[in-house]
C-alpha cells in the first residue's frame, strides 16, 4: 500500500524543527524558510507583492514593467549662439542697379558685397557689384556671364610675355584694373592659362597673368572674366542656359 507524506516537500527534523508553509502559487508544502517573497517592478523600483512562493514558482521581475529613467537635462550654456535661421532664409545674392526684390520669389535682396558663404574677410571671397550674371530666362550658354557685360572678354591670342608669364590678347581691357582677380577658361593649346589668377593690365588689349608659366602653343578659344563672383569652393563659374 502506497504512502504519501503529508509533509509534502518539507523536511521534518526532531533535532532542528522548522515550520511548514504552503506555496501561494503551487500549494505544495515546503519549509517556511524555503519560500521567498515575490518582487516585481513598479515604476522605478521593485515592489514586494506579498506572495510567498517556492523556488520553482518564483518569477524574475519583468523588466518591461520598469519605468524608463530620463537623465537630467544638460547644463545650460551661458551666452549661446544659435543658427540665425530667419536670416539664413533670405536671398542674399548680389545684384546690379537698385532692384532689391527677387522677381521670381518676391524676397527682398539686401545690397552689399558680402558673399553668403564667406568665412573671413579675404579679398577673394567678396562679391562684386557689377553685372556678371545672365539675365533671367536667358539662353546664354557661356559660363554665368552676359557677353555684353564689361566683365566678359573673349581671348583671341595667348603668348609668352617675354619673361615667362602668360599674356592674353582680348578686344579691350576697358573696365579692368591691375590686381583684380580673373577667371580664365577654355583656352586651347595653352592649358596652363585656365584657372584663377591676378591680372596685370599691360595696355588696351593685353593682360598678363601673375604667377603663371607659359607652355604650349595657342590654338583657339578661351575667355576671361574679371572680378568673378564664384561660389565659395568653386574653381569654375557655373554655367547657365540649356545644356
Amino acid at each position: 500500500m502506497g504512502y504519501a507524506s503529508r509533509s509534502g516537500r518539507a523536511q521534518t527534523s526532531a533535532s532542528r524543527p522548522r515550520a511548514f508553509a504552503v506555496c501561494d502559487r503551487c500549494a505544495f508544502w515546503y519549509n517556511h524558510d524555503q519560500l521567498s517573497w515575490q518582487y516585481d517592478w513598479a515604476g522605478a523600483s521593485l515592489v514586494n507583492k506579498r506572495i510567498l512562493v517556492c523556488r520553482t514558482c518564483y518569477d524574475e521581475p519583468q523588466q518591461q514593467l520598469r519605468a524608463i529613467v530620463v537623465p537630467a537635462d544638460p547644463t545650460p550654456v551661458m551666452n549661446p549662439r544659435v543658427e540665425p535661421f530667419a536670416f539664413d532664409n533670405i536671398d542674399r545674392r548680389q545684384v546690379s542697379g537698385y532692384n532689391t526684390t527677387n522677381q521670381q520669389t518676391g524676397i527682398p535682396v539686401p545690397q552689399g558685397d558680402t558673399r553668403v558663404t564667406s568665412l573671413n574677410d579675404e579679398d577673394d571671397k567678396i562679391r562684386v557689384t557689377q553685372q556678371t550674371g545672365a539675365p533671367p530666362y536667358s539662353t546664354n550658354q557661356l559660363p554665368g556671364t552676359d557677353p555684353n557685360a564689361v566683365t566678359y572678354r573673349t581671348i583671341t591670342n595667348c603668348v609668352d610675355n617675354g619673361s615667362g608669364l602668360i599674356r592674353l590678347t582680348v578686344a579691350t581691357t576697358n573696365g579692368m584694373i591691375t590686381g583684380q582677380y580673373v577667371t580664365v577658361q577654355e583656352v586651347g593649346g595653352v592649358t596652363a592659362a585656365n584657372g584663377n589668377w591676378v591680372a596685370t593690365i599691360v595696355d588696351n588689349t593685353t593682360i598678363d597673368l601673375q604667377g603663371t608659366t607659359f607652355s604650349g602653343a595657342y590654338t583657339s578659344g578661351g575667355y576671361v572674366v574679371n572680378n568673378p563672383s564664384l561660389p565659395y569652393g568653386f574653381d569654375e563659374i557655373p554655367r547657365t542656359g540649356p545644356l
